[in-house]
């Protein structure tokens, strides 16, 4: 089956932890390793900032509102080390 290239689906996105372009396609990001969401660039992705409430664009390093700094992404297998810190 054939499909016609369609101007609506975008070619390209942007990391949002790095700011890296990426080729749609990818499921990482090839500069920090970051999980694209599955509908990620499909649509515009929101977070509520927990400090002040406010809906967010994923993209924001930072909260526009408030200033609290969201935190980032650790990248591929950064849960599978375990918690760092005196009781680990």
């Amino acid at each position: 089956m054939c499909f016609k290239a369609d101007s609506t689906m975008p070619s390209h996105k942007v990391c949002p932890m790095c700011g890296q372009r990426q080729d749609f396609q990818n499921k990482t990001c090839t500069q920090c390793d970051f999980a694209f969401p599955a509908d990620l660039g499909v649509k515009k992705r929101m977070r509520e900032c927990p400090e002040c409430g406010l809906e967010q664009p994923f993209t924001n390093r930072a909260c526009s509102q408030c200033g609290y700094k969201f935190p980032r992404a650790r990248g591929k297998g950064a849960a599978a080390k375990g918690p760092k810190g005196p009781n680990a």
